[in-house]
């Protein structure tokens, strides 16, 4: 595909993306509203065991999007590029099937009755494994055909999934709860991706032990980079359960606050999940590195902090008036928005290092990450800040992590590190720790639109005035 019906098909899927966003949005507004804070803490916990569920795959598709993404255009490649798809999808199969021999075992014992949990209805499992399972087919097809940039099945399977299971919660939340929830987004998930499990089936099933160890090594790594994520956020349900609140209640105010703000950024990870085969490609072969990584960072930032700014503004009136009950969970949305802020700002780094097979490097970074969520979320509970001190020290948390990624960029460039910080990080740092402290003492919003236009005025002229040029580009190469 060429650049242009790349961006093209990039730009609908985008669009797409806002759509479910929308979509997703309205719909956390519906099951908010129609559990409660408690049963929407017990569906936070419930929604963190299948987020697990998928990390059950090893990594090995973070490792197939790395080694075909850098393989599939070279020459004599093209038979490598199918064993690892193969092996691929024949490794997860099996994988699957421990999953739920495990799921099985543990239903046992609690049948038995060895353990007992009280946290959630352990009822509900059963939808966790049938949805865990779908999603990981949902995940192998989303991944294989950006491989091979087939957006526009990507920009279908997305919107029609969003739209159906929307209007199932819609129609029969009120009456059934949480197995509403999980009942209609199995049928439609499933429903919508018969077609390409059918494909799925097709592939040959090949087990290489030397190809499956290479997509266990280097996906195992790459792992850890998604993982962190969801991590830190484990880290911050156990603290408000355990030291916030006895009940649920302070849970389901925080989960509300995460769900708006990552649903906010969905249209800027589904970007990079486009792009990401494409940064591999750029960081492996490019011999201009540093300013490649100047020049896409500094856009990156201003593209981040423009999305959290208008979500700032247009979202937060909204709940305060039409979820009064939920009103403590728009400042824990708007300061995890700048946590996400510093954790976009660590994809290009890391594409560097995955494509250059740095990647290893960063498991210091990881544990040392995970330590400080701990330290921070503790000290922040115990000194009285509650749900609001998990949320300021998750931006704490992915702060220090950013600067890391970017401080082993560096050093395997040969950059003095205090020049780069300079370049890269300050910046996003100064307008990070102003608009928190700003955001937390209640100041109006009207503020936080000043100091974004102090730091970034200069940069939405110098865009502006690029989309023009390209815009008129564009249309005489149409001309012509």
């Amino acid at each position: 595909m060429d650049f242009f019906n790349f961006f093209k098909a990039s730009f609908f899927f985008v669009i797409t993306k806002y759509i479910v966003i929308l979509l997703n949005f309205i719909r956390s507004i519906i099951i908010a509203s129609s559990l409660g804070p408690n049963s929407l803490g017990e569906y936070a916990i419930l929604v963190i065991i299948l987020e697990y569920f998928y990390y059950t795959n090893l990594g090995i598709f973070f490792s197939m999007t790395k080694e075909v993404s850098i393989n599939i255009d070279q020459k004599g490649k093209q038979e490598y590029v199918k064993k690892i798809i193969n092996n691929t999808v024949s490794f997860q199969s099996i994988n699957s099937i421990f999953v739920l021999a495990f799921f099985a075992l543990f239903f046992g014992f609690e049948y038995y009755g060895f353990f007992q949990i009280e946290i959630f209805n352990t009822n509900y499992l059963f939808y966790i494994l049938t949805l865990g399972i779908i999603y990981q087919a949902k995940s192998f097809i989303f991944s294989y055909l950006r491989l091979y940039d087939r957006i526009n099945e990507m920009v279908k399977i997305e919107f029609f999934s969003s739209l159906f299971v929307f209007l199932g919660i819609y129609f029969f939340v009120d009456d059934f709860g949480l197995d509403a929830i999980f009942l209609i987004s199995i049928i439609v998930n499933l429903f919508v991706l018969i077609p390409y499990i059918k494909k799925i089936s097709n592939f040959k099933f090949i087990l290489e032990l030397k190809i499956v160890q290479v997509l266990i090594y280097v996906g195992l790594p790459l792992l850890l980079f998604n993982f962190l994520s969801l991590m830190i956020t484990t880290i911050d349900r156990i603290m408000i359960n355990q030291l916030v609140s006895s009940n649920r209640e302070a849970l389901g105010i925080y989960h509300l606050g995460y769900l708006l703000s990552f649903g906010v950024m969905t249209a800027f990870n589904s970007v990079i999940f486009l792009l990401l085969p494409k940064m591999l490609k750029q960081f492996h072969s490019s011999k201009e590195v540093y300013s490649l990584m100047f020049n896409q960072t500094k856009f990156t930032e201003f593209i981040l902090a423009s999305i959290l700014i208008l979500a700032i503004i247009t979202i937060s009136p909204f709940i305060q008036f039409f979820l009064e009950e939920y009103k403590r969970s728009v400042l824990v949305m708007q300061l995890l928005l700048f946590a996400y802020f510093m954790k976009g700002l660590a994809f290009l780094p890391e594409s560097y290092l995955i494509a250059n097979n740095k990647h290893m490097n960063t498991l210091v970074i990881f544990f040392l990450s995970l330590l400080n969520a701990l330290f921070l979320n503790y000290f922040s509970i115990i000194l009285g800040y509650g749900i609001y001190g998990v949320a300021i020290a998750t931006i704490g948390t992915f702060y220090i992590y950013t600067v890391g990624i970017f401080c082993l960029y560096f050093h395997f460039e040969q950059i003095k590190i205090y020049k780069g910080i300079t370049r890269v990080i300050l910046r996003p740092m100064l307008f990070m720790t102003i608009s928190t402290i700003l955001l937390y003492e209640n100041i109006t919003t009207l503020w936080l639109v000043i100091v974004f236009l102090i730091f970034y005025l200069r940069d939405i002229v110098t865009y502006l005035k690029k989309t023009i040029n390209l815009s008129q580009e564009l249309l005489n190469s149409k001309k012509s």
